[in-house]
């Protein structure tokens, strides 16, 4: 989130247009638009609180129910029942034991729903249609009434043992989140932040039903709720809907004021008496590389000191990102802040080398902590770039934060109130009063994770794998589809995408511009069509050391708090830029300076090509990226898609082969400069576009692009296991491919996707309890479309939950689909479509990929007539297209006791080693 080194040395040789020259001579300041909302707040007798933000181009309508209550509430010895009762209220049955459950009411209606719990809090959210808004008001209420109702005994069991999974597979498979729950219970031990949200196996395993009805009874009243309602409705109205289906709980109409919930929250931690020689902890876990763990506490969102943080961070992220990227001893690092209501933390991660430099390594972070050595960081371009993350946050309305605010303020005007805090809370003497009081080195707590000794495995506690009687009644739906659920049109409706404008300056280049949303932003990506089927290596390398060789000194990102990055996707090479609307031109500017001045600076990609080897090493030996290379090697076999790159293929690239690529693709005819946002009218943005980047003529190199060829299908079953000795759990990847989908045939991929996920998520997870959930996602690439599933296992359960997940791959084959089968996960498809469309950043995207993929710019509008299309026999036609039985398995775990059971099941098996090269290009 750093402001990035940007540059434009030959950049004041080139002739100027009128816009252009304004753009260089004009003050690089923020240039923005008042935001268009309006906020209203409603207090009830019963001490709920009611906030309203009207956002009258939004297309959807999101309630968030947060009630004051989260794992700082727990009673001793009662970890995880905060999470846990938030599970069991989607259990809940209104209107008798033989009524549908909440869950399946929500499958149903069209909404998106989620609950999480934090230390602090517990929410609960959908956002659906407007006109369904009445109906998801009804089931909210009931839930508020009564969390628990009609819940028995047996789902207790039931969903206590899910969570218990769920627990279970954060640890073995998300090492950062273990690590995370390490650092919070380890360096703040006995304080009331220093539990993790959501317990552990042991405790959680201790709870009873009695607890948890305990627990709603005394947190789970409407003085603990801050109801939150966004989107196109009016104020007046979400007011009448909550007084008339809120009746019980509003308290209108009472002689008495139950006063809203208000709590100090958890004071900030002392410091750490402890000597120099113990003030790092060291422990064992599921690293590959030392993990080294720096943690600051700093004030809370009550302090009114969050804006301060995220300078603090900004700033250490330059730091690191100056004398670290150097580090031989030190491989990669992140830095990210945690808000609690109490407290916060910043945390800086490094990964190193070796154990022994750790001490090393720290000393120099906390030695140059507050420095920002060599990246022209300020604290006017942190709080610019804050503003620019305040319109992306924003965006998505974050329901929970508001509500959060409220608490922490008693002031309902969250959009206003955060923009107001980093205009007159974020001065000079604030932020180094925040820096001398907060960011010492004497109140750092420091955690070093070092990789487990072979054989190491960790016991899993938990339930056996057994089938669980009733357990397949939660995933199941127990309510009929609304009514009209045949026609999904209603629900998934056009996004208004093939709206965006095209035109072409005079150099050639097209442009694509779409106005949309209501945030006073605008995103700027210009994209170089990689022609040919290059490795992804060549293009990546060039374009970063190309984009390093600038030496900055005009560039404008950092003034006016543009977001600037770099990304090369399948056949397509893309600068992005995003900033307030009034600041486009300077966008524009940016782009058009590292234009002219591209070439590769030799001594510039020497220096850095030993971080960037560093990094690449590193990256390449993550279990999850050797998975990943593995599988795409056996998906596309002798196909650039599946190769690939290595250490040595990069160290072998020379700043002339990086010039000469970048001299040879980059011309105006092989770009597309994609805008999104609050633009000026068609015509102003035309003239913009063109005198800022109309006069620029790119290289004169000549292109020597392979022709273009579809990767064939795989010939035969392959099962690859990756050797982690002492995994307790089995990390599984399975990828079936397709033949290249047309634009008809993707909508009904999506809803075979949608019912494949769902059957094998309602066979292992719920039926026979063999994990704690299942991902299937369809991946598409311009040449080629690959099916992947992903799930997590325990280790002495790999072998049958293999032949279960191949099993049910093989029945849909074997076996026509229902049609009402069908209709509902087409159902489902239809309920989130409108959310792909989201943001100005998720908009563009999909125009992107249209290009990639060779579509026309109205594709997203047809595509609900193609979702509506989609038929059992559609399906059953491109089941039959799916390489079945051709299914490409790789297996992360203990090969030790993988191997065995799994040739005991009949798998032949290749091991690789973690030596062992995971892909050669062909």
């Amino acid at each position: 989130m750093s402001p990035r080194l940007l540059a434009a040395a030959l950049a004041l040789l080139a002739p100027l247009g009128c816009a252009e020259m304004t753009a260089m001579t004009m003050a690089a300041k923020p240039l923005s638009k008042p935001i268009p909302y309006r906020v209203a707040y409603q207090p009830y007798p019963s001490g709920m609180r009611l906030m309203v933000h009207e956002d009258a181009q939004a297309p959807r309508v999101t309630m968030n129910v947060s009630y004051r209550v989260g794992a700082t509430d727990e009673p001793a010895g009662k970890e995880g029942l905060a999470h846990l009762v938030e599970h069991l209220t989607f259990l809940a049955r209104h209107g008798g034991a033989q009524s549908p459950r909440v869950w399946s009411r929500l499958l149903a209606s069209g909404a998106q729903f989620n609950a999480f719990t934090t230390h602090d809090s517990t929410d609960y959210q959908f956002t659906a249609p407007p006109e369904q808004f009445a109906r998801l008001v009804t089931l909210e209420a009931q839930r508020m009434r009564e969390p628990l109702a009609g819940l028995t005994e047996e789902d207790f069991r039931v969903e206590r043992d899910v969570v218990v999974a769920e627990l279970r597979e954060r640890q073995e498979t998300s090492p950062e989140g273990a690590q995370y729950a390490w650092a919070l219970t380890e360096l703040l031990s006995g304080h009331p932040y220093g539990r993790t949200v959501g317990g552990t196996p042991e405790s959680v395993l201790r709870l009873t039903l009695e607890d948890a009805r305990a627990f709603v009874k005394q947190h789970y009243t409407p003085a603990h709720a801050v109801v939150v309602v966004s989107g196109p409705m009016s104020s007046a109205d979400v007011k009448y809907e909550v007084a008339d289906h809120f009746s019980a709980l509003t308290g209108n109409g009472a002689t008495t004021q139950t006063p809203s919930v208000q709590r100090t929250p958890p004071p900030m931690p002392g410091e750490l008496k402890l000597p120099d020689n113990q003030r790092m902890l060291v422990k064992r876990g599921p690293v590959e590389h030392p993990r080294l763990w720096m943690m600051w506490p700093m004030p809370g969102l009550h302090s009114g000191q969050i804006p301060q943080l995220y300078a603090t961070a900004s700033l250490l992220r330059a730091s690191l990102s100056s004398y670290l990227f150097q580090e031989e001893r030190a491989v990669s690092f992140s830095v990210f802040p945690q808000v609690m209501d109490g407290m916060a933390l910043l945390v800086a991660v490094v990964d190193l080398r070796k154990q022994e430099d750790a001490q090393e390594v720290a000393e120099r972070v906390l030695d140059g902590r507050s420095a920002g050595y060599g990246r022209n960081w300020s604290l006017p371009a942190a709080t610019n770039a804050l503003f620019t993350d305040a319109y992306m946050e924003l965006e998505q309305l974050p329901t929970s934060e508001m509500a959060s605010y409220l608490r922490a303020t008693g002031k309902p005007d969250y959009v206003g109130g955060w923009q107001q805090q980093l205009r007159e809370g974020l001065t000079l003497n604030s932020f180094s009063k925040h820096q001398w009081d907060y960011f010492q080195r004497e109140r750092v707590r420091m955690m070093l994770v070092v990789p487990e000794a072979p054989g190491a495995g960790r016991t899993v506690v938990g339930r056996g794998f057994s089938a669980l009687p009733g357990a397949e009644d939660f995933g199941r739906w127990d309510v009929p589809l609304p009514e009209g659920t045949h026609d999904v049109r209603r629900v998934a409706r056009p996004p208004g995408l093939g709206a965006a404008g095209l035109f072409s300056l005079s150099n050639g280049m097209e442009v694509v511009a779409l106005k949309r949303g209501s945030m006073p932003m605008v995103e700027a990506h210009l994209v170089l069509h990689i022609p040919g089927l290059h490795p992804s290596l060549l293009p990546d390398v060039a374009l970063q050391a190309s984009w390093a060789s600038m030496d900055g000194s005009h560039l404008h990102a950092a003034n006016v708090g543009a977001r600037t990055s770099r990304r090369v996707l399948d056949h397509q090479a893309r600068v992005s830029g995003i900033a307030a609307s009034g600041n486009l031109q300077h966008v524009l500017d940016d782009m058009r300076q590292w234009l002219q001045d591209s070439d590769v600076d030799a001594p510039v990609w020497w220096h850095s090509q030993d971080g960037f080897m560093r990094q690449m090493e590193r990256d390449l030996q993550r279990t999850d990226t050797r998975a990943r290379h593995v599988l795409e090697a056996k998906l596309f076999s002798g196909h650039p898609y599946g190769t690939a790159p290595t250490v040595e293929q990069a160290k072998a690239l020379t700043p002339e082969q990086l010039s000469q690529w970048i001299d040879a693709e980059l011309r105006p005819g092989n770009m597309t400069l994609y805008l999104v946002g609050d633009l000026p009218p068609a015509e102003e943005l035309q003239r913009l576009a063109e005198s800022i980047l109309g006069g620029w003529h790119g290289g004169k190199g000549v292109s020597k692009a392979e022709p273009r060829r579809e990767p064939p299908l795989p010939a035969a079953r392959s099962v690859v296991l990756l050797d982690r000795p002492g995994a307790a759990q089995a990390d599984m990847h399975i990828g079936l491919r397709w033949p290249l989908l047309d634009a008809g045939q993707v909508a009904t991929a999506d809803v075979l996707t949608e019912l494949l996920e769902e059957r094998l998520w309602n066979q292992l997870r719920e039926r026979l309890g063999l994990t704690y959930g299942v991902q299937v996602q369809r991946d598409t690439r311009s040449l080629a479309t690959a099916l992947r599933i992903h799930t997590a296992v325990d280790a002495k359960s790999a072998a049958g939950s293999l032949e279960q997940l191949l099993a049910e791959l093989g029945s849909l084959e074997d076996t026509p689909l229902p049609p009402k089968l069908v209709e509902r996960a087409r159902w489902q498809v239809a309920r989130g479509y409108d959310l792909r469309f989201r943001t100005n950043d998720s908009v563009a995207s999909r125009l992107m990929e249209l290009s990639r993929l060779g579509r026309s710019l109205d594709y997203w509008e047809k595509y609900p007539e193609h979702l509506a299309a989609v038929t059992p026999a559609s399906m059953q036609a491109l089941v039959q297209k799916l390489s079945l039985g051709r299914e490409v398995v790789v297996i992360t775990g203990d090969a030790a006791s993988l191997r065995p059971q799994l040739e005991a099941a009949g798998f032949k098996v290749e091991v690789h080693t973690p030596a062992a090269p995971v892909a050669k290009a062909p």
